[in-house]
């Protein structure tokens, strides 16, 4: 895993540095984006649901499964206005972790007690669907400015193991609308560079929701092109006595057509 993270960093770094040299105009027009990504995420987090009012155990991804890394994907699509103030961008991401493991101690989820020392099975996952406006100030190589972005985030943990009532299967899901603010961020060196960032956050009672992204999209061609960085995001949704967390953060590599 690290030899990947240092080989994809000494790529984007190397590319940065020897890519503005190209100056290949842009096609006039050519505004928007579609871009499809493999996130390869790093999850962490807690849970808990509880069954007919009765608080479950805290549930800890690390201690508890110990979910590996695993190559999720995410589709957005990007439309920037001829000035380059206005961007608009909508997206789809999901990343699904499995894991069958021992588990270390016994707790309690959806009603059932989960034995220690006896096989569990759990598949966690995170998706989301995300609608972002951002008005960027400055000119054609450096835009800056505010960021606000909404959408619907769903997680889901699904257990099955040997529980004190035998072989169970249990499952807990949350679905939340989510908004967040923040800022958005173009850096344009050359017509086929674009470094970008992205941030967003929000605190609203028990719920937190913070998302941030950075990296580097290159064109080989005038229409096809690149794209690699890093990303990191941590939700903490709750609905009655359920509560999920799920921080998650990794590397990205991605392809793109515009016209």
């Amino acid at each position: 895993m690290k030899l990947l993270i240092s080989f994809a960093a000494a790529t984007v770094v190397f590319l940065f540095l020897f890519t503005p040299i190209v100056n290949s105009q842009v096609p006039e027009g050519s505004r928007n984006e579609i871009e499809a990504r493999g996130i390869l995420s790093i999850p962490s987090g807690e849970a808990s649901f509880s069954s007919n009012g009765t608080s479950g155990s805290v549930i800890s991804f690390d201690r508890d499964f110990d979910f590996r890394n695993e190559l999720g994907f995410e589709i957005r699509f990007t439309h920037r206005t001829a000035s380059g103030k206005h961007k608009f961008q909508g997206g789809y991401a999901q990343t699904t972790w499995n894991r069958n493991t021992t588990l270390s101690r016994s707790f309690t989820f959806r009603g059932d007690t989960f034995v220690a020392n006896l096989n569990t099975s759990a598949d966690l996952r995170l998706s989301n669907f995300r609608a972002m406006y951002a008005y960027r100030w400055g000119n054609e190589k450096f835009r800056i400015g505010p960021m606000g972005d909404m959408g619907v985030i769903t997680t889901r943990l699904n257990l099955s193991g040997t529980t004190n009532n035998g072989t169970r299967s249990g499952s807990g899901s949350i679905s939340k609308f989510a908004a967040t603010v923040g800022y958005d961020l173009d850096y344009r060196p050359s017509r086929r560079i674009n470094v970008f960032n992205n941030l967003g956050a929000i605190r609203f009672q028990g719920e937190r929701l913070f998302h941030v992204e950075g990296g580097v999209s290159i064109f080989a061609t005038r229409y096809l092109g690149f794209s690699g960085g890093y990303k990191a995001e941590r939700y903490r949704v709750e609905k009655d006595l359920d509560f999920l967390k799920v921080k998650a953060h990794g590397p990205f590599f991605g392809g793109i057509f515009r016209f």
